[in-house]
């Protein structure tokens, strides 16, 4: 166990501290606004003849899943801020359908999307890390804090992403948006993680960049949700939601 302080708060007996990855460990607009603008541009091509008018579905795709092509950033608080990747899905096959392809081929192409563009495992010019997480994450083990990554993003990319943030060998448990537990905000992941190492919830922490990671920190119980700035989700938001919020994860300090 350990004392962690956030922004002078001291929470005591910490046993683990969970993270969201994008945004929280990562850049989320260098990642997913390099995903997004390719993605959309796959989809529009895929679709092909049957779309009257591509400049309006590339618009009506940007617009809906929450991607501005003007900035390449990602819309806070959007479905390609929080969604999961199944849900992603189904809301570019219903865009897809209502500018003329037909509802088949629309879920088919939304489908070969995910392998095409979305579940790609990141490039290092797209993981730029928000401060020097590794240096952190490696005092937190050296603590005796266990770590663990709770991400809406599939396992393949978030697994290759780690790597490039040199963290891989010091985080011990990942539950990824494509594994069969509940997603965010269902608190289930932070339940199954304590199960695995005999961890109460009132001893982890939740690390997150949106108001949805701090609703799931708090209905699984843990000791406190630290937001983290820049990220997807809503500043106001984020900071009605969470207990302290700090430009990145060098503002955790470890006391043993």
């Amino acid at each position: 166990m350990a004392n962690v302080i956030v922004n002078g708060r001291v929470y005591t007996a910490i046993q683990l501290i969970a993270f969201d990855k994008d945004g929280t460990l990562l850049d989320f607009h260098r990642l997913w606004g390099q995903k997004a603008q390719q993605w959309i541009h796959w989809l529009v091509e895929q679709a092909g003849n049957a779309v009257d008018n591509r400049q309006s579905l590339h618009q009506a795709l940007s617009r809906t899943v929450g991607y501005s092509p003007e900035t390449g950033r990602v819309i806070d608080d959007s479905p390609l801020s929080v969604a999961s990747l199944p849900r992603l899905t189904d809301i570019a096959a219903t865009v897809l359908y209502q500018h003329g392809v037909g509802w088949h081929n629309a879920t088919q192409i939304a489908q070969a999307s995910l392998s095409a563009c979305i579940s790609t495992p990141p490039t290092a010019d797209q993981v730029q890390p928000l401060g020097n997480v590794s240096s952190i994450m490696a005092q937190l083990v050296h603590a005796g804090l266990r770590t663990a990554i709770i991400t809406s993003d599939d396992r393949l990319p978030t697994e290759a992403s780690l790597p490039h943030l040199d963290i891989a060998h010091l985080i011990d448990v990942i539950v990824c948006g494509n594994d069969d537990i509940p997603n965010k905000p269902a608190p289930d992941a932070l339940w199954w993680i304590g199960q695995q190492y005999n961890i109460e919830p009132a001893h982890m922490l939740m690390v997150g960049d949106t108001a949805s990671d701090m609703i799931f920190g708090r209905r699984a119980g843990v000791a406190g949700c630290i937001g983290i700035r820049g990220g997807a989700g809503d500043q106001t938001a984020l900071s009605k939601q969470a207990d302290a919020v700090i430009d990145s994860i060098e503002g955790i300090q470890v006391v043993k």
